[in-house]
């Protein structure tokens, strides 16, 4: 019995940090004006954004989180060019911790003396990590020729 209980909170704690996709499909026309989805319904650790369009066209795709049509975080921005049938672009978001006063953090190598020595004097070593995503996550498109279907696939870790 002890086993069994083991094995489902076992099973309970893995399914708590279950990975997720979540899949945004728009079809656009010619010129056609930025066109922003609503709020995509997913929360957690970003891992993974595939953006693929169905046919030669030219438009851009942005995904970030908004307040009302400005972006404040952006995770991927992808411009696809005529002539870019259904080639896929794969973005990894990481983003790098900031200071208390919001500056980011950067990996620095101060040295001294001369090239044959380079004796170094300070190193920060800043880890890169995968963003938190939520709330008014958006993707916003922008076609200016061609029609086409633009698919954007976010993988994520549920929190």
């Amino acid at each position: 019995m002890k086993r069994f209980i083991g094995l489902v909170c076992f099973l309970a704690v893995g399914a708590a940090f279950a990975a997720d996709v979540y899949t945004y499909t728009i079809t656009g026309t010619n010129t056609q004006p930025i066109t922003y989805s609503d709020s995509l319904p997913i929360s957690g650790v970003l891992d993974k954004i595939e953006v693929i369009t169905s046919a030669a066209s030219t438009c851009t795709v942005t995904v970030a989180s908004y307040s009302g049509t400005t972006a404040v975080d952006t995770y991927a921005t992808k411009a696809i060019s005529n002539g870019e049938t259904a080639t896929p672009a794969v973005f990894r978001p990481r983003v790098i911790g900031t200071t208390s006063a919001g500056v980011e953090l950067a990996g620095v190598v101060l040295a001294s003396g001369d090239n044959s020595t380079n004796l170094v004097t300070t190193v920060l070593s800043a880890q890169y990590e995968r963003p938190m995503i939520g709330g008014n996550v958006k993707v916003a498109t922008t076609f200016t020729a061609g029609a086409s279907t633009a698919i954007v696939r976010l993988f994520y870790t549920k929190d």
